[in-house]
């Protein structure tokens, strides 16, 4: 996969976070409901679907990871959907290897709440969690 396309599988993952995150729609559902009306290279939609079936799978442990670095008092229901929807996708990436180096997951990830996040402050938020995130499995 070029560099481009693991962008474009991260991002197709991080809306499929936010819609079941809104929705509580089975993940199945989402998938289904998502892809509907768009064309997408097949490497692209299968590697956007695993990284998000493999989130909400291990969602448990990645909001435990997330929750470490938020500020006291601070808790992942409290977070912009869209905010946490990313931070979940690419924690998990961090947390349990990717396709691409950490450094590149972060910049995506940076990249996308720049044009998705519901704050201005969204891209230095994710990065700052990220990071250590990133910092402390690298320990």
């Amino acid at each position: 996969m070029t560099n481009k396309e693991k962008r474009k599988a991260r991002e197709h993952a991080y809306l499929m976070m936010y819609q079941w995150d809104l929705s509580k729609l089975q993940p199945e559902e989402v998938i289904s409901n998502y892809w509907e009306d768009k064309k997408e290279e097949k490497e692209v939609v299968e590697k956007a679907n695993n990284l998000f079936l493999n989130t909400v799978k291990s969602l448990k442990n990645v909001d435990a990871e997330i929750s470490k670095h938020l500020k006291k008092g601070w808790f992942i229901s409290r977070l912009l959907p869209m905010d946490r929807s990313i931070l979940r996708v690419a924690a998990y990436e961090l947390l349990n290897g990717s396709f691409s180096p950490p450094a590149a997951v972060i910049n995506d990830a940076v990249d996308l709440a720049k044009v998705y996040g519901e704050d201005v402050k969204s891209p230095a938020f994710i990065n700052a969690v990220l990071d250590k995130i990133r910092r402390e499995g690298s320990e």
